[in-house]
């Protein structure tokens, strides 16, 4: 069967929404989207005031590492680590996190 005579197009329309979740649940991609939420997701659950003092946030291997330039917001938010962690997780759509580290 030569190049010409293949049909790679899908003979019916669809929705944007279900192409993007059948190209997002393929597992090379996934891998890459669902980590590059963290920050955002992050800047969502704590609100305005906490992202301003937020230095910087990255994830590795289930664990998001957060640095703070406030020793206080910092002691306030390990007392709700659990909760922020859940928030995170339904933010992100996945339950990637399973720890966080506040420095």
């Amino acid at each position: 069967m030569g190049y010409k005579e293949r049909d790679f197009r899908k003979n019916s329309v669809q929705p944007l929404q279900e192409i993007l979740k059948e190209i997002m649940g393929q597992p090379a991609i996934s891998r890459g989207i669902y980590p590059s939420r963290i920050p955002g997701a992050w800047k969502a659950v704590v609100g305005p005031s906490v992202a301003r003092v937020t230095k910087s946030v990255y994830f590795r291997q289930g664990v998001v590492y957060v640095t703070l330039h406030s020793s206080i917001i910092r002691s306030e938010l390990m007392m709700h680590r659990d909760k922020i962690i859940s928030q995170m997780n339904n933010h992100i759509g996945r339950p990637l996190i399973k720890d966080l580290i506040l420095r």
